[in-house]
């Protein structure tokens, strides 16, 4: 099964699309194991990921791939120190990092 296939079925064909364009030509496992080592689901990383290549499509803002997967790592830990009962999902973390931090490729 190829890796838009595992991820169409995971999230859907608009967020496999975009998952893709983020991981630009690197393997699905690249993802999969940034969301392992994050102790998440990675059909949540997918989510997010999708969310954040969108959001960066939107705003011309060109950062590599392992950017932007550092990125998702970062929004990851930083919900680590929520009550898991309170938790955001890596989706809604992404979005909260973007509306206050932006993205800075050079970061």
């Amino acid at each position: 099964m190829s890796d838009r296939a595992k991820l169409v079925g995971a999230v859907g064909e608009t967020d496999a699309d975009a998952v893709l364009r983020l991981l630009d030509g690197l393997p699905l496992c690249a993802l999969v194991e940034a969301a392992d080592a994050s102790g998440q689901d990675w059909p949540e990383w997918a989510r997010a990921a999708a969310i954040l290549q969108r959001w960066t499509e939107a705003r011309g803002v060109d950062a590599g791939c392992r950017r932007k997967l550092g990125y998702l790592s970062c929004a990851a830990e930083g919900t680590k120190s929520v009550p898991a009962a309170m938790r955001p999902t890596l989706r809604r973390a992404v979005e909260d990092f973007l509306a206050t931090h932006g993205l800075d490729p050079s970061a």
